[in-house]
């Protein structure tokens, strides 16, 4: 298990992707990797928030390494899951993989921007000169997300895979969080075509 791990962070080191690493990793040594192509990807946020941002960059991720991905919002209404439909769904699809992405998102730290402008005009022997600043206070939100992959062809679905994200900025979360995690998953063979 210690060797799988350590391969699965070298390739968090060589997968380029800004701001997202995983910083805490499972993968069940008793699960036998094995053929599987159809994933089915399930985001969940506090705060009321829609988490099809997320839904949306995971199952492009995974679709650009040749997996066949969809999601819990392009199926079902949003709101709860119910997990009697989700069951169905996955038997009906002969789903492969499920993927539950848990976020939590928290306030960033503010950070103080000042701009300051000097204009000057005039003739040369006449000039005028006006200088003005503006400051602005910018927060933004940050997100830490808790990814579980569970095997679909067994029952009950058994866990095979969990990792835990670095906290990063909302705004480049979704595309970064799910081409790290893709490449993660396919690393630790959870995931082979």
């Amino acid at each position: 298990m210690k060797r799988l791990v350590a391969a699965a962070l070298a390739t968090l080191a060589t997968t380029g992707c800004a701001g997202i690493t995983v910083t805490q990793l499972w993968r069940d040594p008793d699960f036998v990797s094995r053929p599987g192509t159809r994933v089915f990807i399930i985001a969940a946020m506090d705060n009321s928030a829609n988490p099809a941002q997320f839904e949306n960059a995971m199952a492009q991720a995974l679709r650009a390494r040749g997996f066949q991905a969809t999601t819990n919002l392009g199926n079902f209404p949003p709101g709860r899951i119910s997990r009697m439909a989700i069951r169905q769904y996955v038997a009906e699809n002969q789903v492969d993989l499920i993927l539950m992405t848990r976020l939590t998102t928290e306030p960033a730290t503010p950070v103080v921007v000042t701009k300051t402008a000097v204009v000057s005009s005039g003739w040369p022997g006449n000039f005028s000169t006006v200088a003005g600043s503006q400051t602005m206070v910018i927060q933004g939100t940050n997100v830490n997300a808790r990814v579980e992959a569970f095997d679909a062809r067994t029952e009950p679905n058994a866990l095979v895979w969990s990792g835990q994200t670095n906290t990063v900025d909302m705004k480049t979360a979704p595309q970064s969080l799910g081409t790290t995690v893709a490449a993660d998953l396919v690393a630790a063979r959870i995931l082979v075509r």
